[in-house]
């Protein structure tokens, strides 16, 4: 089922698409600048983001005719993903989780925390830190503090189900709906979006739920993988660095394979690239072929005979291989 084939269609049961999924909601206004999701748990009584369209509380009644909004936890503060928060007040108080960060963010001339303490809310609003657990009724969110994209942006991970709600962190990046995560001009940082993401694909994800387009559940790694070697892209402007950076983590990640590959696409094009045959090097050292270790090392001292730590590499594995004869 591909939802992008039924856009006029606003509401999906995600658990139709993914068994870890179940129990999750989505309200999904296309694919605009200013379409952001919004997820919905426990019945529709817990909302992870607004989004910004007056339909939604004309939509909600609709499909949660029992239901009262208790709970809405939101990513980052713009008004795409906080907007329909201004409507949604004047017919329930819920609580708000909110990084402290985004709280002190401006809307109109005004502090968001006064914002929502001039409309009586003060009791109601949860500061976040980043590293809390929210407890809900079907599952339970560890807030993780992920900067980059805004100052005080959060993604939500359900670790015992695997399922991130990935904010505007990570999008789905790989076929015709991809789209690239970027900093905010006005007070986002590029490092730290990338930084953020090198955190995320640590963590054992079998489906990530992104702030735009539909969620993902199949190899989410890969998404991961796409989005950090594109901002290396961008951070380094130069396509080698970009993917020594991204093989480094990967490495790091235990995917040596997919380190190799990103080595190996710098060697296609300069076959005694200093960065890439030392790190190359090493990743098939730690696979244990010695012998193709030792080549890479050895191009990699031919090009700079007085590379420090490729000598000592070079000595650790001679020892490891006559250890082994």
């Amino acid at each position: 089922m591909n939802p992008y084939e039924d856009i006029e269609r606003v509401h999906y049961k995600l658990g139709d698409f993914a068994e870890q999924l179940k129990g999750i909601d989505l309200l999904f206004y296309g694919n605009g600048r200013l379409s952001s999701n919004i997820y919905l748990l426990d019945e529709g009584r817990v909302l992870i983001d607004t989004g910004n369209f007056s339909e939604f509380m004309m939509d909600y009644p609709q499909y949660y005719p029992d239901s009262e909004i208790e709970k809405v936890i939101i990513t980052h503060a713009h008004m795409d993903h906080i907007g329909g928060l201004f409507m949604l007040i004047s017919c329930y108080k819920p609580q708000i989780y909110m990084h402290e960060i985004e709280l002190k963010g401006v809307i109109k001339g005004k502090r968001l925390w006064d914002v929502l303490k001039d409309l009586g809310l003060e009791k109601s609003i949860v500061p976040l830190k980043g590293n809390e657990e929210i407890e809900l009724e079907t599952r339970r969110l560890r807030v993780l503090y992920t900067p980059g994209h805004t100052p005080g942006t959060i993604c939500l991970y359900d670790y015992e189900n695997a399922v991130l709600f990935s904010s505007d962190v990570v999008f789905p990046m790989m076929g015709e709906w991809a789209l690239l995560p970027a900093p905010d001009p006005q007070g986002g940082n590029i490092e730290e979006l990338a930084l953020s993401i090198r955190f995320l694909m640590k963590l054992n994800i079998k489906a990530f739920l992104p702030g735009h387009l539909f969620p993902v559940w199949e190899n989410p790694l890969e998404h991961m993988k796409r989005a950090y070697f594109e901002l290396q892209l961008q951070i380094q402007k130069r396509e080698d660095l970009a993917y020594i950076n991204t093989g480094i983590v990967l490495a790091d990640l235990g995917d040596l394979d997919g380190a190799i590959f990103c080595f190996d696409k710098v060697l296609e094009k300069e076959p005694k690239h200093l960065g890439a045959c030392f790190t190359k090097g090493l990743a098939l050292f730690q696979m244990g072929k010695l012998k193709e270790a030792l080549e890479c090392i050895d191009t990699a001292l031919e090009v700079y005979p007085d590379f420090k730590e490729a000598k000592q590499a070079r000595e650790t594995i001679l020892k490891m291989m006559k250890d082994a004869e």
